[in-house]
This record gives C-alpha cells, sequence and structure tokens, in this order.
C-alpha cells in the first residue's frame, strides 16, 4: 500500500490517465510491460485493469491484448469499493463534468443535524448543485455537512471540482464507508423544471452516508437522476484473500 491506498488503486489511476490520451482501439502495453513499469506483480496488475473493464474503459480480447473502448456506455454512477464521488468517477473515464451550484448556504433542520450526528443547535452547510456530464444534466444533488467541522466548503467554488477532494485536502479526511440508500421519489417545483419533466414524475433518487476513519459522519447526501439517466452499477465483489505489495 501507498499511503494506505492500495497499490491496485493506484494502478488502476494511472491507467486511466493512461487512457485519456489514448485513441479508441488503441492496444495497452502487454501485461509483462506494464508490470514492469509500475514495478507490480501480475495479480495486482490484472486486479487494476479489470475494475477499468467492469467501468467499460476497456476491453480484453483473448489472446491478442487489452484496447480501448468506445465510451458509449451511459454516464452512469458506479458503486463498488471506492469511494471516488461522481465527479472524480466520471472525469476518470474521460467524460467532460460540469457543476452549477445552486445553492451555499447555512439551515438548521434538526432531522439533518441527527444523520450528522451533530447538535441541533448548530449550523449546517446545504449545498445544492446541478450536474452536467457531457453536457447534459445527469443529477441534481444536495449535500449537508457540519459548518463547526467544515466551514471552508461555503466559500470554495464547486463550479469546477470534487467535494470529497477539497474534504481531503483540506481537512485531511479519510473516506472510510459510504453508505447508500436507493428508491423512487417524484420530483415536483424546480427539480422537475430542470428535468424538463412534469411534477409528479418519478425518478431514481440515491442517499449518501459517508463516514470518515473514525466513524464520524463527514456529509449526508440527496441525490435526484433525471429519467433518461436513471442508471447506477453497482459492483460487489466476493471477499477474497490477497496479498498486495507495499511501496518499497
Amino acid at each position: 500500500m501507498v499511503g494506505g491506498i492500495p497499490k491496485y488503486v493506484t494502478v488502476g489511476n494511472r491507467l486511466r490517465s493512461r487512457l485519456r490520451g489514448m485513441a479508441v482501439g488503441e492496444q495497452l502495453p502487454s501485461e509483462a510491460e506494464l508490470c514492469e513499469e509500475y514495478k507490480v506483480s501480475r495479480i495486482t496488475l490484472r486486479r487494476a485493469i479489470d475494475d477499468i473493464i467492469r467501468e467499460g474503459q476497456v476491453v480484453r480480447s483473448q489472446g491478442k491484448g487489452t484496447f480501448k473502448a468506445e465510451n458509449t456506455a451511459a454516464a452512469r454512477e458506479v458503486i463498488n469499493s471506492q469511494i471516488k464521488g461522481f465527479y472524480r468517477q466520471q472525469v476518470d473515464q474521460g467524460r467532460q463534468v460540469r457543476t452549477r451550484v445552486v445553492a451555499s448556504e447555512v439551515v438548521h433542520d434538526p432531522l439533518i443535524a441527527r444523520m450528522l450526528g451533530i447538535d441541533p443547535s448548530f449550523g449546517i452547510v446545504r449545498l445544492e448543485r446541478l450536474r452536467y456530464v457531457n453536457e447534459h444534466l445527469q443529477q441534481h444533488v444536495v449535500t449537508f455537512l457540519s459548518l463547526e467541522r467544515f466551514p471552508e466548503v461555503l466559500q470554495q467554488d464547486f463550479s469546477d471540482g470534487s467535494l470529497y477532494e477539497f474534504l481531503q485536502k483540506e481537512y485531511g479526511v479519510r473516506l472510510e464507508r459510504d453508505e447508500v440508500v436507493v428508491r423512487v421519489e417524484t420530483v415536483e417545483g424546480k427539480v422537475s423544471r430542470y428535468f424538463e419533466v412534469e411534477a409528479g414524475t418519478p425518478v431514481l433518487a440515491m442517499d449518501s452516508t459517508v463516514y470518515d476513519s473514525d466513524n464520524r459522519v463527514i456529509c449526508y447526501g440527496e441525490a435526484l437522476h433525471p429519467p433518461n439517466h436513471s442508471e447506477i452499477k453497482f459492483v460487489i465483489n466476493n471477499p477474497t484473500v490477497r496479498v498486495e505489495e507495499t511501496a518499497q
């Protein structure tokens, strides 16, 4: 591991960066060459590539090699063992992400305070955003954080960038666990207008509660997806015992 991050994750991120500069159909170097370049075992490399195959970024042809795939899949969110956040996940897949910040304000809400594990009298940062992928509206998301713990969020411009990456860099938090609930919700008012659908239209909703390494809630978010982008992919792996190299 490097800084607590498994080596296959680091290798996967380097491969994703590499793919952004490659043409569709272009072949990756052989496994032996990549193992030598990244100084990892074949087991580690294959685990990294398998994750990218599941994302649809590359295809493996038996006896021929691994090639960059055509990016025709829907810009769906993928729920797996890595907590990246929507922005980083889409950027890593070579998509252009743009965010419109609708509101960044302080509110008081006893129910949300209880979900964040803070005193009901404390202020809460409410961050409301519209997320566009390749210029198509993909998500309406409202995120809540403790004002006392994360006051700098109010001053940050999230029109271009990741909230999770900001929290990691500014506050040194480690995203340890994300509890996700997927449900159906009907949209009303301004959200129905954003989505250009009639009020009362059912859409896919996703509630996310993210915890740090001390089991404290970092943030709670509610994301709504327009009908033409109501797809979330879950990747569920069987638990296995793996031996990962540590950084030398």
